[in-house]
């Protein structure tokens, strides 16, 4: 059974839905309230026994879907004389089948590390959380089980937008070694951008840097790993720092690499919108190289990836030796890590 909620959480076939609200008529009292599902069509009266009219009337209602699509839920008053208050609550809805693929939600993307249906997934990613509302918090903590949240932007982003506490999950801030203030307004604009060199060479630089952040992604792994509990992976857009430590956990889990590419570069798709958006209000008044420089920027790439590998195969010889000596997991770990990404 679902508390139905206006920002709602998922509903299903079958799965009884719970409605509740108020109605009032102060000056003839309330002797029912109405239900419709038909565009008022039609009406079902439920009356209302011992109620004081002075105080109106709170009510509440289970409906059980039998077929899926967006559905409204009308509702009003009755009053005393028979006659239909001219206030109707309207509540839209929208109705699953049983093992729909549901495989992303929120604004924040919220997706399951290596791709597929979020039910069943033990393992997620996300951009930043701080726009998450409280029924969102219910779908991450009761619908997917989340219980730990690992939160790895720098100092400075989590200071600016703090992540919300979500009852009964834990929530875990991994600060990167890079401290700086970032502030794309005034570094990637006309005029300055070109600073960066080539079109993907600062990017690449920082893929390499993360690959040297170890400590924190190995702590991050380990911690997951230790933990066997479904856990969520962030960082402001959940493509750089969130995409290599969502390929490590691949790799340990013997994904191919074309997988572990095509999971990280989903990240274009994901944040689509939110790119076009950077991409107009910062390219204003920048020549076409400029333009190419603030697009790798802002979009994942597979040369970043590959940076990413080849640091930690040139620092440590072997990606397995980057996976055992750098990051520390051991064969246990390496095993839980497996089995939360595996599909039952």
């Amino acid at each position: 059974m679902t508390e139905y909620t206006d920002n709602a959480a998922l509903y299903f076939v079958d799965e009884p839905i719970v409605f509740s609200g108020y109605v009032d008529e102060l000056e003839r009292g309330v002797s029912a309230v109405q239900f419709s599902l038909d565009d008022g069509k039609s009406w079902t009266a439920y009356p209302v026994v011992g109620t004081d009219p002075d105080r109106g009337v709170r009510w509440s209602f289970e409906h059980t879907p039998t077929s899926a699509g967006t559905f409204v839920l009308r509702a009003r008053g009755v009053g005393s004389n028979g006659t239909p208050s001219l206030v109707t609550t309207n509540f839209a809805f929208t109705v699953h089948e049983r093992g729909t693929l549901i495989r992303e939600y929120g604004p924040f993307h919220l997706r399951a590390v290596g791709g597929g249906a979020l039910y069943g997934a033990k393992l997620f990613r996300s951009a930043a959380l701080d726009g998450l509302s409280h029924e969102d918090a219910i779908f991450i903590s009761e619908r997917l089980g989340v219980r730990s949240i690992y939160d790895i932007r720098t100092v400075h982003e989590v200071a600016s937008s703090a992540d919300p506490c979500i009852v009964h999950v834990r929530s875990i801030t991994l600060e990167p070694s890079e401290s700086r203030r970032k502030d794309a307004g005034k570094r990637l604009i006309a005029g300055t951008i070109g600073r960066y060199g080539a079109p993907g060479e600062r990017m690449s630089a920082n893929y390499r840097r993360y690959a040297r952040e170890y400590p924190l992604i190995g702590y991050a792994l380990r911690s997951i790993a230790a933990e066997g509990t479904p856990a969520l992976v962030h960082c402001v857009n959940g493509k750089d720092r969130t995409g290599v430590l969502s390929a490590v956990a691949l790799y340990v889990a013997g994904a191919s690499y074309n997988d572990i590419l095509a999971d990280y570069l989903d990240a274009n798709r994901v944040n689509a919108r939110e790119i076009a958006a950077e991409r107009d209000r910062l390219s204003l008044g920048m020549s076409p190289e400029e333009t190419e420089i603030l697009d790798s920027f802002l979009e994942a790439r597979k040369g970043y990836l590959d940076a990413f590998f080849d640091e930690a195969e040139r620092t440590f010889g072997t990606l397995e030796a980057y996976i055992e000596t750098g990051l520390r997991l051991t064969p246990a770990h390496q095993e839980r890590l497996s089995e939360l990404l595996a599909r039952r």
